[in-house]
Parts: C-alpha cells; sequence; structure tokens
C-alpha cells in the first residue's frame, strides 16, 4: 500500500510539472496589441487561427481601431476592437461582412489615392482593407473590401472587388456604381444601400448588374392623401415580423413568415396600440406595407399616433385588396360588391381599410373607385332659369349609394292651362347615361304662379360623378337646352 501511495504521489506531482496546454486562438499577428491577444486566449477560441497578416491597427479622425479575422474549419469572423479610455475595447463582431472558405486575409490600413484595374482612381481617408486569397490560389486575391472611418466611429464600406478582384463596385449610400469585365462595363445602379461595416453583407451583395437592378430599391414619394410617411434609419442588422394590422391577432403576409430588414429603407407612417404601420422594400419591383413592434424604434426616434376615420364602408363593385398599392398592386384578397369595410384613411387613389369577418382581421388598400362610406350622407344643388321658368334641384346621397332627387319648378300661370307645354318630369342622366325618368308628384298654383314637384330615387352606378336632369315637357318633349346639371360632393365619387 505504500508503494501504491508513493507511486500516486509521483505521478500527481509530475503532472504539476508539466507545462499547461495552451488555451485560446493561435494568433501569429506580430502586430496584434497585447490586450487583444489576451481577449483570444480565452477556450473559446480554441482551435481558432489569427493568421500572420490577419489583423492591424489604424489610426484615423476619430480615434483608433484594430481588427483582426479569426478562422476556424473555413468559417471567418471579423472583430473590432476600438480604444478608449487608454485601452482597446471589444464593439464588433461579424462574419457578415468576410467571403467564407478555406483561404488566407490580409488586413491593411490604407488611405491616399488609390488607381485600380478599371482606371478608376479613388481617395479614402484612413480606411480598412480586408484581402481575402483562396486556399487553391494564395497569390491572387480573390476578394477585396475597402471600409472608411466615418467621423462617429463607424467604418462605412466604400469599395468592393471580386471575382479575383478584378470586378470593381464603389458605394454610396443610394447607389453602386459599378466596372466590370476588368472595366469594360460601366453603369451604376440607384437604391439604399447598406455601407455600415457591422451591417453589410458580402454574400447578399449584388455582384452583377442584373442583381442590383432587382434588389435595389428607393423609398417611393407618397401620393397626397391622410397618409403620409417619414424615412427613420432603424439599426442594422435587426428582422422584424410585419402583421397587416397592430397587433399579431392580424393576418401575416408571406403565409405568415412577412418580416422586414432594418439594412433597407423603411418609411413609419405612425404608431397604433404599440405598433407602428411602415412600407418596406420586398424587391425592385414589390413593396409591402404592414405593421411592427414599436419597440424596433430606435431610442431618439419621435412618431406621431394614427388617427383613422373607422367609418362603415361598402364595396361597391368587383375589386381587390393590396399591401402594395404604389408598385404591384398585388393583389392579396379578391372582394366582392356589398362586402363591408371599415373606412381607415386615404392616400392618392387609394383607400386604406380593414376587414374583417373571414379569419384573421386584414387592413390593406382598396382602390378608390370600387369603395363608398356607407354612412355617408350629402346633399348638391343646382338651378336652372329662363325668361319663362325657374327650377331648383335637390340631389341626397345616403350610404354613398342611393340618390334622392327633387325639382320643384315654378312657370307662368299658363302653364296650368289644358294643352299648355309644361314641365311634367325628368330625364334623369348619370355620366351622361341616361339612368331613369322622375315624374311630376305634384303640380298646382301658389302665389309664384304655376308649379310643378318632380321626384324619384335611384341607385347611382359606380363611378357617377355628375348627374344631368333634362326636362320633358308636355308637348315639345325633352329640351336638352334647358339641362340641369349637378356635379356630386367629390367624396362620393
Amino acid at each position: 500500500m505504500k508503494r501504491f501511495l508513493s507511486l500516486l504521489l509521483c505521478l500527481l506531482l509530475l503532472v504539476s510539472l508539466a507545462p499547461a496546454l495552451a488555451e485560446g486562438a493561435d494568433v501569429q499577428a506580430a502586430s496584434m496589441p497585447d490586450e487583444v491577444k489576451k481577449f483570444f486566449s480565452s477556450s473559446q477560441f480554441n482551435g481558432c487561427t489569427i493568421g500572420a497578416a490577419s489583423a492591424c491597427v489604424i489610426e484615423h479622425s476619430a480615434g483608433r481601431a484594430c481588427f483582426a479575422v479569426v478562422q476556424k474549419d473555413g468559417r471567418n469572423t471579423l472583430y473590432g476592437f476600438e480604444y478608449k479610455n487608454n485601452r482597446y475595447n471589444y464593439w464588433l463582431k461579424t462574419d457578415g461582412c468576410l467571403p467564407q472558405g478555406e483561404g488566407g486575409f490580409s488586413l491593411l490600413h490604407t488611405y491616399g489615392k488609390h488607381e485600380f484595374a478599371s482606371g478608376t482612381t479613388v481617395t479614402y481617408g484612413d480606411a480598412l482593407e480586408i484581402v481575402f486569397y483562396r486556399a487553391d490560389d494564395e497569390e491572387q486575391a480573390d476578394t477585396v473590401l475597402i471600409a472608411e472611418a466615418a467621423k462617429n466611429g463607424q467604418f462605412l464600406v466604400r469599395a468592393v472587388f471580386f471575382n479575383h478582384a478584378w470586378d470593381e463596385a464603389y458605394l454610396a449610400p443610394d447607389s453602386i456604381a459599378y466596372c466590370l469585365d476588368e472595366g469594360h462595363t460601366k453603369a451604376t445602379v440607384y437604391g439604399t444601400v447598406e455601407t455600415n461595416l457591422r451591417y453589410f453583407s458580402y454574400a447578399a451583395f449584388p455582384k452583377t448588374l442584373k442583381e442590383a437592378r432587382n434588389k435595389l430599391t428607393q423609398a417611393p414619394a407618397i401620393p397626397a392623401g391622410e397618409l403620409s410617411a417619414q424615412k427613420i434609419k432603424f439599426t442594422g442588422g435587426q428582422k422584424y415580423p410585419v402583421y397587416s394590422g397592430p397587433g399579431m391577432e392580424y393576418e401575416r403576409a408571406a403565409n405568415g413568415k412577412a418580416s422586414v430588414s432594418t439594412n433597407d429603407w423603411i418609411q413609419v407612417f405612425g404608431s397604433e396600440n404599440g405598433y407602428i404601420l411602415i412600407q418596406y422594400a420586398l424587391s425592385a419591383s414589390q413593396m409591402r406595407f404592414g405593421y411592427i413592434d414599436q419597440s424596433s424604434l430606435p431610442k431618439s426616434a419621435s412618431v406621431s399616433a394614427l388617427r383613422f376615420a373607422w367609418e362603415d364602408a361598402e364595396i361597391t363593385s368587383s375589386t381587390y385588396l393590396t399591401d402594395d398599392p404604389l408598385n404591384s398592386q398585388t393583389r392579396v384578397r379578391t372582394l366582392s360588391a356589398g362586402q363591408q369595410a371599415k373606412w381607415l384613411s386615404t392616400m392618392g387613389n387609394w383607400v386604406y381599410v380593414e376587414l374583417t369577418g373571414s379569419g384573421q382581421p386584414i387592413r390593406g388598400f382598396v382602390p378608390a373607385s370600387a369603395i363608398r362610406k356607407a354612412s355617408a350622407y350629402w346633399q348638391d344643388y343646382a338651378v336652372f332659369r329662363n325668361s319663362t321658368y325657374s327650377a331648383s334641384a335637390t340631389v341626397t346621397v345616403r350610404n354613398g349609394v342611393t340618390a334622392e332627387i327633387a325639382v320643384i319648378v315654378t312657370g307662368p300661370a299658363a302653364w296650368s292651362e289644358t294643352g299648355a307645354d309644361a314641365v311634367t318630369g325628368y330625364q334623369v342622366y348619370a355620366n351622361n347615361v341616361p339612368l331613369f325618368v322622375a315624374s311630376a308628384s305634384q303640380v298646382g298654383m301658389n302665389s309664384a304662379g304655376h308649379y310643378t314637384y318632380v321626384d324619384g330615387t335611384a341607385t347611382l352606378p359606380t363611378g357617377t360623378t355628375v348627374l344631368g336632369l333634362c326636362p320633358i315637357h308636355a308637348q315639345s318633349g325633352l329640351q336638352a337646352g334647358e339641362m340641369i346639371t349637378v356635379f356630386l360632393n367629390d367624396a362620393m365619387k
């Protein structure tokens, strides 16, 4: 037993004297500051490598930054550290801006005037240049990305070179200028571009003109109406679920998967019940209105409350509901005449509505020509007068559909005599199309002379904007020259 205990003690002593296995990344970059090296010495970086040229320090107008590319099993991740309070502080981790796969990286501090393969000359301030060499070709750079330091300390991508660095792309916040095929093809594609290195995606970056024209979009001008938009810059790199109304109980497009990325433009129209109404781009040919949680707004953003009419309305003809009225007008739902809706607001030639009664509630836009407010009540007036008689017409529209027409005609006393050519009724036209005949309901004499009271009721065809009332005389018939023209209130069209 004593011999066994002695042997065990010797083994423990040998173990305690053996050198500890190194933890953390294999750091080969001699230029890396010691405190950054210490950051990568934790066990979470076991098996990782930082190549000899895969780190650099950049002095710029807003301070100092250190960058390093960490590689493990073909996965490449960029780390960033900013120098504050006499030390390097970790502030950036992203793999989105880097090409992935086996290969080597070179990180450089670049500045000044540069001339590239296409002959394009660009001047940079202090910038980070990331060069990637594929494992199968270590002499020819496969990809180069240049990110310039901004005044706020962020790094903004200014250029991307790809396809063995012969194809060039120069980025601005609202466009990408391409020099492709070694500079033989040059074109600029306009649209909102994410340039912040933190949120930039190399995989999603359009590397052809066709891809750029399909992807890049700009926020549209909003037509006149009750909805107005403000463009807000959201925190990048986020995705939020989008609902057709202000709550999870509302229908969600894209088979329940609709979402918005904050790396593109987002227009905000106002807030309701803890949600904000937005419009965003799906592609160059399609946009979408919807709602996201109000907590997604930047803390500094101020958004007004939405104020909707919430009036009863009725679909007057077969039509459709869309969540993209300003571009594709994609049909979300087919609507039938007589279907009920809530009239919320207007935008150009569109009415923003809410529909219920068939599963989840849904909001969207309906062509203004196919809907009327059901609670509406309007009156319009018109008169006719010549040397023989006068006529005063009143048109009352109820529920946005039914027109009640009343005309009081005052003529000479002789019109009361048998065989006189008095007005006995009116032919009613809707937009110059015959609608019906309104006949006299009362005839008599008063202090002003002979009078005839003519009335009738009709359903107005969709899109009626003007009524024509043509008098019918007892002897001479229709007299177009004595037409009464009634222009309907705009809200009834």
